[in-house]
Formats: structure tokens, C-alpha cells, sequence
């Protein structure tokens, strides 16, 4: 399914989408310290650089669905918050006439939680209205991004809509943690010392295993003291801002010392430990792999794409519930979603690599296998017929369970690497489990006592219940 998404930035959320199987064919974005990093890592992607209220709706590509999140400066408390009176918030009224003209299937706004206050009421009940004319069905809902695996409390605000004539019943997904996730896991294993530079000074800089770990070396000015700017360890990040002075501090930094109300300072014999995170370690928060190469000239507009950006695992969660969503509906040829068929008599057989692997496959409950060309892919054109069982096998142990009868995410190996995954490969089918207790062999199998496999094939394959009980 194709997507268009405005306001695009570096493309944090296309990233997600592209995750969840979608095709982000078009992209808008302003600014454009933006460009090559989008170009760089969105190589399949048509870019134009430009103010989106000159752009012709009919340049746009007819697609499935429109995503994009408006300026929030507008609407944030961390800003003046003059709503409509800044040009800036006049934008959301302009991607709301271009989803009225162009009538997406479904379109995704994302915005921070001041729109929620109380001074926008008439504004945000506006907006609402004004989609709900165009006609569409909305959701909206205010979600925490920590809440979905991502290493910092981050709140806020998405519209998801869909056409009033396609009858669907959209859900915002569910949390995906009970725990949230801490800055040791997320960026404990980066030890070495970042290259501290001032704006556009590159000199002495050096190249680290792990491209884009700079750090903003000007001072913290007497803003940056009004309130606590440090996480230890074994907590979440606060949120990653775009305002480069204003990131968070490493957790390695000492503690700050709390004076009174927005009061807070430096301990005074420790001054030279403090520093902010690095343009990398940004990104790990919001959940950029780390192939995802940010290009600048001044490492404020690093800050700046890193922090404006939704988090690709957030965005990959609602873009994974619009796929399920849109998945039975019957639409023109050209956009149609195939219903996966199930048989009860299919099976995919997959190696597990030990204790820790099965355990991560049935903790996510999804099972991967590569897609990518490279030997051992599975292609999901040869999933037209879905397995219903997963046969996992390692050595001489065997279990087969239920699978889901959706059709398999095509997604990046990047996704994979955040579930806890070791990969080598670049894009991979995955198959997502019913249940993670095993069924009983007598349930599925008229023979289970002649139940063999060639234990030695490592190689994922799909085959039927007749065939394994051939094999003995």
C-alpha cells in the first residue's frame, strides 16, 4: 500500500511505516538541512523540498494514506503557544484541505499534547469537525512512547482517520511494556567518548564505529538550569527535544542539585563531568538503528531532525493496526489487500538457535524468516496459502503452535534488532504466533508416532502435515 507523508523531517515515522509493510513513495519537507538525510536513508522515496501551501494538490501521488505531523511549535508549552495566531499552527488546516481534496483511504496526524489544553478546546473540536466533513471517520488519542518499548516518556497527540464509506473499526494500539525501557539498554553498550563540537566545527573530529556520535559542546545557558535535565541509568530518558541546548544530560553526568522551584544547578566540583547526549544516543532513544545515518553540516539541525521526529517504533505500532484494520476490506484492484487463505494442513518448519532464541520468539510471539534473496528466504508471494502451525525444531527437540491466520509483516532487520533479535539479513517475513503453549501432536496429526524432521535443515520451509508424516 502506498503513503504520502507531509511534513516529513529526517522521516522517522515513514521509517515506521515502511516497517509495517507500507510503500512511503512521496515526501514533503521544508527545511532543508532535512534533505540529504531523508534522501540518504529513504532512497526509494520521491522528495521534494518546499512550503507545502505552494505545492499543487495535483502534484501529489494518489495514495492509500496521507501521514505527517504539523508543526507543533503552535500548540507545545515549551513555546508561546499562540495556536491559529502563528502561521505555523495555520498548516494543520492546510493538510487537513489537501486530505479533503485528495481523499486517502486513511490519513495518521501527529501533534503535541498542548493542542489538548483547554485554550485550544475550539480549535482542536475544529479540527475534529473539519475531518469529520471531509468524510472521515477520526480516532484520536494521546499515547506515551514509553509505554511502547521506546526509552523516554514522550506524550502525544495522533489523529488516525478513515473514510466514512469503508465501515472500519480502528484501534489504537495497546502498550507493548509493562517496564519501561532504560537508558543502560538502550545506550550502555556506547562507551566511547563522542567528538564535542560547537555548531559547524568539524576539526578533530573522529570517526567513530558508530557514525553521528557528536555531542554539543556550547555551554547550558540559564534555561537549561530551570528544571532537572538528568536520567540515571535505570530509568527512561526525558523527552528528546529539537532544541539542541536543551537535550537531556548523559546519564553518566552527575546528579543536578535542586535549589527550589525551576532552580536547579551544577554541583560546583564536578562541572567538568556533565554533558549532553550525543546526536547517536538521541536517536537510539527515539529508536533510529543505527544505519540510519544523519547528515549535517551544523549538529544543531542533528538535534533538531532527531528531536522533531516521531519515533519509528511508535509509528511502525500504528501503522502495523491501520494494515490489520484495512487487511479484509475488498478495495480497487490496484490497492486491494488480500485476506491471507489459511490451511489447516500447512506448516512452516523453523529452526530456533537455542533456549534464549525460542524464548525471544515466544516472548514477541513472532517467528522470522529472511526475505531478502539470500539462501533460507521465504517470499510472500509464496505465503498466498498461510501456514496455520509453526514447527520449531532445535537438535532433537520439537514443538509446533497455532499462527495467527494474518499475513506476514515484510519488515526491516532494524525492527528485528529492537525485539532483542541477532540478525544478518535485510529484510525478513514475520509470522506472528496464536498462542505461545504448544499443541499436542495427537491434535493435529493422525500419526504422530512416526513424527519425524531432518533435524540438520536450518533452513526455514513451508511444508504440509502429509509430507512430515511421510517422513519416517
Amino acid at each position: 500500500m502506498n503513503v504520502a507523508s507531509f511534513f516529513a523531517g529526517c522521516g522517522g515515522l515513514d521509517l515506521g511505516f515502511e516497517q509495517a509493510g507500507f510503500n512511503v513513495v512521496w515526501a514533503n519537507e521544508i527545511e532543508p538541512h532535512c534533505r540529504a538525510t531523508y534522501i540518504r536513508n529513504h532512497p526509494n522515496t520521491e522528495f521534494v523540498l518546499g512550503d507545502i501551501c505552494r505545492i499543487e494538490p495535483k502534484s501529489i501521488p494518489d495514495c492509500d494514506g496521507f501521514i505527517g505531523g504539523p508543526p507543533c511549535q503552535s500548540w507545545s508549552i515549551g513555546g508561546k503557544q499562540n495556536g491559529l495566531g502563528d502561521v505555523r499552527g495555520l498548516l494543520f488546516l492546510k493538510f487537513i484541505e489537501i486530505i479533503k481534496e485528495k481523499q486517502p483511504m486513511f490519513f495518521v496526524i501527529e501533534n503535541v499534547k498542548g493542542i489538548l489544553e483547554s485554550k485550544f478546546e475550539d480549535v482542536f473540536e475544529d479540527f475534529v469537525a473539519r475531518l469529520d466533513k471531509a468524510g472521515y471517520d477520526v480516532q484520536w488519542a494521546l499515547l506515551d512512547a514509553v509505554n511502547f518499548r521506546i526509552p523516554q516518556n514522550r506524550e502525544r497527540v495522533f489523529f488516525v482517520g478513515f473514510k466514512n464509506d469503508l465501515n472500519v473499526q480502528f484501534k489504537f494500539p495497546n502498550p507493548t511494556c509493562t517496564e519501561p525501557v532504560t537508558l543502560e539498554k538502550a545506550i550502555g553498550d556506547i562507551e566511547e567518548s563522542p567528538n564535542f563540537l560547537y555548531g559547524c566545527n568539524k576539526n578533530n573530529r573522529v570517526e567513530h564505529k558508530r557514525p553521528n556520535h557528536d555531542v554539543l559542546a556550547s555551554k547550558f545557558g540559564s534555561f537549561y538550569y530551570r528544571g532537572n535535565r538528568r536520567r540515571g541509568w535505570q530509568q527512561p530518558s526525558f523527552t528528546i527535544n529539537a532544541t539542541a541546548e536543551f537535550v537531556p544530560l548523559h546519564p553518566s553526568s552527575p546528579k543536578m542539585m535542586y535549589y527550589g522551584h525551576e532552580n536547579w544547578n551544577f554541583q560546583k566540583d564536578k562541572l567538568n563531568k556533565y554533558r549532553r547526549m550525543s546526536v547517536r544516543e538521541c536517536a537510539r532513544i527515539q529508536t533510529f538503528p543505527d544505519n540510519f545515518i544523519f547528515e549535517y553540516e551544523n549538529i544543531k539541525d542533528a538535534y533538531k531532525m532527531i528531536g522533531n521526529a516521531v519515533p519509528p517504533r511508535l509509528g511502525y505500532e500504528i501503522a502495523k493496526n491501520i494494515w490489520r484494520t484495512l487487511k479484509h476490506l475488498d478495495i480497487t484492484p490496484n490497492v486491494r489487500i488480500q485476506s491471507a487463505k489459511v490451511s489447516n494442513n500447512v506448516v512452516l518448519v523453523g529452526y530456533y538457535k537455542g533456549e534464549k532464541h525460542k524464548e525471544l520468539i515466544l516472548k514477541n510471539k513472532l517467528y522470522y524468516v529472511r526475505s531478502d534473496g539470500r539462501k533460507g528466504s521465504i517470499f510472500k508471494d509464496e505465503c498466498a496459502i498461510m501456514p496455520q502451525y509453526l514447527l520449531l525444531h532445535y537438535k532433537c527437540k520439537t514443538e509446533i503452535y497455532e499462527l495467527n491466520s494474518e499475513e506476514p509483516l515484510l519488515v526491516d532487520a532494524s525492527f528485528l534488532r529492537t525485539l532483542g533479535f541477532i540478525t544478518s539479513g535485510k529484510t525478513y517475513l514475520c509470522f506472528q504466533l496464536k498462542s505461545t503453549t504448544p499443541k499436542k501432536l495427537t491434535d493435529i496429526m493422525e500419526r504422530s508416532d512416526c513424527f519425524q524432521i531432518k533435524t540438520s535443515n536450518f533452513i526455514p520451509y513451508i511444508t504440509t502435515i502429509k509430507e512430515l508424516q511421510e517422513l519416517s
